[in-house]
């Protein structure tokens, strides 16, 4: 089976003639004139008749050029359209009411039209470098959804008109639904090896599966020594490159869209000057509650105190997916501690904690679910480790295409916590976990609330 650049997909198995005469002019570093309207009226050419080197050219032709970071606050500021020298209050004051929203978008659009194909280009090289996923069914589709949008990007004009953005905003709606299940597809992949690995089908090059990441010298090679799955170093950190990556891009498309949407009062995009963590905190205390008990029957109470007058910019999807992620386990290891006869059990204590001289604010979700032995905690950081069963896997797998939702099972592929901590990372904070075994555990998330911390770009 081929494992290069260029596989076939069912899903995306045809491009258009343009893009491939223009494909020497990408490599040339120039682009055609013909106009994007006859692309409709050409025959598509199936990827197969694509020559695959010059595929992956184009991919390495991107994949070396610098990805770009910014800031939130960054992210604000252009927003607002104050790096064009004029905001949106100007705008709606003045008598032109729409050059300044133009401006802006047209701005932001040919950011991303530049910047998105260099991003997906680093990640194709990825996905076709990591050692045993990259054969993955699932793995493999998401190769052709990148390679598939790349070209799609590659095929938009230069955005020199409002008319051009428009048309680049239609292209980027559309990757952005196709995208939307990317999460739950790598889940699925994982889950894929993980099964391939259990049935012996692969074997690792490892002897002692207990000692985390460790390769043995020559001599003490056995190639019938299977690693467990969530000890793969390598794989880890193509993971972690992975979703950190896909996080930014996932930001930039849905700010830009966002933008493109009748202002509100307070937001610019995704995101809203005035986030209140005690607000966010109660609202994924209710989600986590309504999961707990269509599986407990019950669910311990959630109490909130420290600093509820807060406020801050960020992202409220970004802090409630952490949030409702922490506050779930920790319901979950309260119910699963204290078992079904409890009559009362103990609450789950969320803090936030913040001062004039702190450079984070600091969110603590403290549970008494009995705590995490010490040999798993690094464990809980792999994207490849979970607790569940078999068949809650199989039923997480074949549920939803969409990233996060609240119908998901308490435990599922095992990506929620190291998930949660690239979104708390990306733009400068963390997530560190404390546990006492035979006890309880705490959970710290820090947020660099100053927002000039750029996004973590993997390379």
């Amino acid at each position: 089976m081929q494992t290069g650049i260029l596989l076939c997909s069912s899903k995306h198995r045809s491009i258009s003639l343009r893009s491939i005469g223009n494909l020497h002019n990408h490599l040339q570093g120039r682009r055609s004139s013909s106009p994007r309207h006859q692309s409709t009226c050409l025959r598509p050419l199936s990827y197969g008749e694509v020559p695959t080197d010059d595929i992956k050219a184009l991919v390495q032709k991107y994949a070396h050029q610098p990805q770009t970071p910014i800031s939130l606050r960054t992210l604000m500021r252009t927003g607002r359209g104050e790096l064009l020298n004029k905001t949106y209050k100007d705008n709606y004051l003045s008598c032109n009411k729409t050059s300044a929203t133009e401006k802006v978008l047209m701005q932001v659009a040919g950011f991303l039209r530049r910047e998105l194909p260099i991003r997906l280009a680093h990640r194709i090289q990825d996905l076709d470098k990591v050692p045993l996923m990259r054969d993955m069914p699932s793995v493999k589709e998401v190769k052709q959804t990148y390679i598939s949008s790349l070209f799609d990007l590659l095929d938009t004009p230069v955005i020199d008109t409002p008319e051009k953005e428009l048309e680049f905003s239609h292209v980027l709606r559309g990757l952005y639904s196709k995208h939307s299940g990317v999460l739950m597809q790598m889940a699925k992949g994982a889950f894929e090896l993980r099964a391939e690995l259990q049935k012996g089908t692969i074997k690792q090059r490892f002897l002692n599966p207990n000692y985390y990441g460790r390769r043995m010298s020559h001599h003490q090679y056995d190639p019938n020594a299977s690693a467990e799955f969530d000890q793969m170093r390598e794989t880890h950190e193509f993971l972690n490159r992975f979703y950190m990556s896909r996080i930014g891009i996932r930001i930039f498309a849905g700010q830009y869209l966002a933008l493109r949407e009748p202002p509100v009062d307070g937001w610019v995009g995704l995101i809203y000057d005035k986030v209140s963590p005690e607000t966010i905190v109660r609202q994924a205390a209710e989600d986590a509650t309504v999961i707990c008990n269509r599986k407990y029957g019950d669910a311990p109470d959630v109490e909130v105190s420290g600093r509820l007058d807060l406020t801050f910019p960020y992202l409220p999807d970004h802090l409630h997916y952490i949030l409702l992620e922490l506050i779930k386990n920790s319901m979950r290891a309260t119910m699963d501690w204290h078992g079904p006869d409890c009559l009362d059990y103990p609450p789950v204590k969320v803090i936030i904690a913040d001062g004039k001289e702190n450079e984070d604010v600091v969110i603590k979700v403290s549970d008494e679910g009995g705590g995490i032995p010490r040999s798993n905690i690094h464990k809980i950081w792999s994207y490849l480790f979970t607790t569940a069963d078999p068949t809650t896997q199989e039923r997480m797998i074949a549920y939803s295409s969409n990233d996060h939702s609240t119908e998901s099972p308490l435990a599922g592929l095992g990506y929620g916590l190291p998930i949660s901590r690239s979104y708390a990372r990306y733009f400068g904070g963390d997530l560190d976990i404390m546990s006492m075994e035979g006890y309880g555990t705490d959970a710290f998330f820090h947020l660099s609330r100053l927002g000039d911390s750029r996004e973590a770009i993997p390379l």
